[in-house]
């Protein structure tokens, strides 16, 4: 699905308007009297830095009508970059405030107001602990099921006081009118985390799969096989990923997403993984027969009609790459592909005997990249770089879309290269995985 600057402007619209509608409701109808210039600024942060936090659940909440116009990749990374963005605009309220007058530091004196002065003296750590355990969850070492515990119970209070705060001041938003509307407006966005983290996994209760097969794969990576148990299964385009939950409930903080490795003809969905992390490490411990939940699908790192591809993957990432070859290859879709395939060795090459065979079988130019090379290594060495993707860069890249998966810095570089390579920002897809 191709990116479009019409889908951006409409949704950069709608974006900035929910962000500054706490903002536009205060000063809306009559308005106090002005105060000092640094004390409406503080106010203004308050106001900003509230409405961007209450968005932030409806970005992370994987909803489909929002997901798919950027990818669920690029919407990620706009809530990253959204939350710090917010986490600073929530911190320059009150210091703000008390630097223009610091009459406001009496909100924090709990003799003049004991619930007010515990909630916001609560919000200040509340908001860097938010914000530190998001950036840096590995380096604090919180395992994903607690950072995501974390992350939802911290939001949610900080917006509960945010809003309770808002309220009991009154100084812009005085007319029940005003209050109801912002109250209702952030229910809204409550009620989006309740649906994520409990309507949706409710509504999956009655959809189970099974684990009908697990394989062990080249680069200490396993791929679950999983069937359908009472339905008919979930349909998926190539390219797509979903959530999964191992265990006889989908109520659990455990939820993880993986790339479909599977194509997407069939009923059976496979998900691959590598070893990397607290949950991904007991793959290959899990029993056939094992109940698991899935959600989605989800993702737009799907084939263009009609368009080539080029494909840049490092290590893991080839499973985002898996479902669409698989499928092109039982279609007998004899489009040009060209893979550029980084690992650290040849021994690590996950999927490397059926992605040679595909390569005899299909239009498929397979290219891969070693750190350490055997001796009679005669492809290419080190790192994937600009220099090896200019190399292998098609003649005619107006009939190409441009897939990219694989760690950070891999990507970074890709995308890099591929922009000064003077391909179009609409036919570059990303997707990029963390361990868990």
């Amino acid at each position: 699905m191709k990116y479009t600057y019409k889908s951006a402007a409409i949704w950069l619209v709608i974006y900035l308007f929910l962000a500054l509608l706490p903002l536009l409701l205060a000063v809306t109808g009559s308005i106090p009297e002005y105060r000092d210039f640094g004390t409406e600024l503080g106010v203004a942060f308050g106001f900003i830095g509230l409405g961007l936090l209450g968005l932030q659940f409806l970005i992370s909440g994987r909803f489909k009508q929002v997901a798919p116009k950027f990818g669920m990749d690029n919407i990620l990374q706009y809530h990253r970059e959204m939350g710090i963005i917010a986490f600073v605009l929530i911190l320059a309220h009150p210091l703000t405030l008390i630097l223009s007058n610091s009459d406001f530091l009496s909100f924090f004196n709990p003799y003049e107001n004991l619930p007010r002065a515990l909630a916001l003296i609560f919000v200040i750590p509340a908001i860097i602990l938010l914000m530190l355990s998001s950036l840096w969850r590995l380096s604090l070492g919180l395992s994903y099921e607690n950072w995501r515990l974390l992350h939802g119970v911290l939001s949610l209070s900080i917006i509960f006081i945010g809003l309770t705060h808002t309220i009991q001041v009154s100084h812009y938003i005085e007319p029940l009118w005003k209050k109801t509307s912002l109250v209702v407006l952030f229910a809204f966005y409550a009620y989006l985390l309740l649906h994520s983290r409990l309507i949706r996994p409710w509504l999956n209760l009655r959809k189970p799969y099974k684990v009908k097969e697990v394989v062990e794969e080249r680069g200490d990576c396993s791929t679950l096989h999983l069937e359908p148990v009472g339905h008919k299964g979930k349909s998926f385009k190539c390219g797509q990923f979903m959530w999964i939950t191992i265990g006889n409930t989908p109520f659990s903080l455990q939820q993880h997403p993986f790339s479909i490795a599977s194509d997407c003809l069939g009923k059976t969905i496979s998900l691959t993984a590598k070893a990397m992390g607290d949950f991904t490490s007991k793959w290959k411990d899990i029993k056939p027969g094992t109940t698991a939940y899935l959600e989605g699908p989800y993702g737009s790192f799907t084939p263009e009609k009609g368009k080539n591809l080029f494909m840049i993957s490092g290590g893991i990432g080839i499973t985002a790459m898996m479902s669409t070859l698989r499928t092109m290859r039982k279609e007998k879709d004899m489009r040009e592909v060209v893979l550029i395939y980084g690992n650290s060795s040849f021994e690590e090459i996950t999927f490397r005997e059926e992605l040679e065979d595909m390569s005899k079988l299909m239009n498929l130019q397979l290219v891969l990249v070693l750190e350490e090379t055997p001796d009679d290594w005669g492809g290419e060495e080190c790192y994937i770089d600009s220099d090896k993707i200019s190399k292998y860069f098609p003649s005619n890249p107006d009939t190409f879309a441009f897939y990219i998966c694989g760690p950070m810095p891999m990507q970074d570089a890709a995308e890099l290269s591929l922009r000064d390579l003077g391909v179009d920002w609409r036919l570059i897809y990303s997707e990029r995985y963390k361990i868990i």
